[in-house]
């Protein structure tokens, strides 16, 4: 049978008893109507009770579920967020970054005994390399070489202009385990329907070739053993073009593993894709040895 607590003493009473025949103390009707209410309450409470249950194991279950699939990628999301965190911190704790700025070097005082300084409407070196920086493509003005006795500078020439809807392409040849610079090297540059053209490599491992602006050039090279009459350098299986970040400035250990692991096939031409609005291309290419060679 269903009771409520007496107000006064607590004696557990029917919910239609008037009075508490312990406490003598009187129920009033609004009392015995609340009664009435909290007892129905208590009972839908109870009824909701294991279907509130059931949800909460289903909201558990269906969350676990989807960590299970999803973990890799809050592992990766999580470690991408802790590594950002790491290195700020330790970005504000570098002292280097709050150094004051040093001061100008004071400037050294006149020689009465110097040529006079260039008019304004002369190019000094220092122009002609800004230009050169910032309008590549084009061709450095023409200067009146310096007067004899003058304490000005060699002056450099021209830098020779692209041919019209060319590539102007460049670049070094360097070895993937000493990272020395490559002689030698025969670079054949092929599209499809055209004769082959080829650069060979300086001393310093340096060449530069003009291409034909299009689609379907690849890349090769082969490195030339001088001393056996032009036959093949067997000292290297083969070539790739250099990547972002380049593998000089990687460590020995990953560029040891390269030539460790690398295939054949990883090695094939390699297919070239350019922007045509482009005049100069920059393009490194990696010989790979035959085998890990120690730096001396």
């Amino acid at each position: 049978m269903d009771t409520l607590p007496c107000p006064g003493c607590h004696t557990a009473l029917p919910p239609e008893a008037t009075g508490c025949q312990i406490c003598m103390r009187a129920r009033t009707k609004q009392e015995i109507m609340r009664g009435y209410a909290k007892l129905r309450d208590d009972k839908a409470r109870k009824r909701r009770l294991p279907f509130q249950l059931l949800a909460a194991l289903l909201v558990l279950g269906g969350g676990g579920k989807l960590l299970m699939v999803y973990r890799s990628q809050l592992a990766a999301s999580a470690s991408s967020l802790s590594g950002k965190v790491r290195r700020w911190s330790d970005d504000m704790r570098d002292p280097k970054n709050y150094s004051a700025a040093p001061a100008p070097p004071a400037p050294a005082p006149a020689d009465p005994t110097a040529s006079p300084a260039p008019s304004l409407g002369t190019a000094v070196p220092p122009e002609d390399a800004l230009r050169e920086k910032l309008f590549p493509t084009d061709a450095a003005p023409q200067r009146q070489p310096a007067a004899s006795g003058s304490r000005r500078g060699k002056v450099r020439a021209a830098p020779r202009a692209a041919p019209k809807n060319s590539w102007r392409v460049s670049g070094g040849v360097y070895d993937l385990a000493t990272l020395a610079p490559v002689p030698g090297a025969v670079i054949t540059f092929l599209r499809d329907g055209t004769s082959p053209e080829t650069a060979t490599t300086d001393e310093k491992g340096a060449y530069e070739i003009d291409l034909a602006k299009g689609d379907g050039w690849t890349v090769d090279m082969k490195v030339i053993d001088r001393g056996r009459g032009g036959a093949r350098d067997n000292r290297y299986r083969g070539m790739l073009v250099d990547i972002d970040p380049p593998y000089r400035v990687r460590d020995a250990d990953e560029r040891r593993a390269t030539i460790e692991h690398i295939s054949d096939g990883d090695m094939v031409p390699s297919p070239l894709d350019w922007k045509k609005a482009s005049s100069r291309v920059k393009l490194d290419l990696i010989a790979v040895p035959s085998r890990w060679t120690e730096v001396p």
